[in-house]
């Protein structure tokens, strides 16, 4: 029977995980705070 193989965790996945979500959803943030400042339609 085949194993499928597991993916590895490295400082890059661990990086990619706390550094990455937290900056989308800064980006998304502003995103949506600068379209509020300038009255763009939702």
């Amino acid at each position: 029977m085949d194993e499928e193989p597991r993916g590895k965790v490295d400082r890059v996945a661990i990086l990619y995980i706390v550094g990455g979500v937290p900056a989308i959803v800064l980006f998304l943030t502003v995103v949506f705070a600068l379209a509020r400042s300038c009255n763009f339609p939702a």
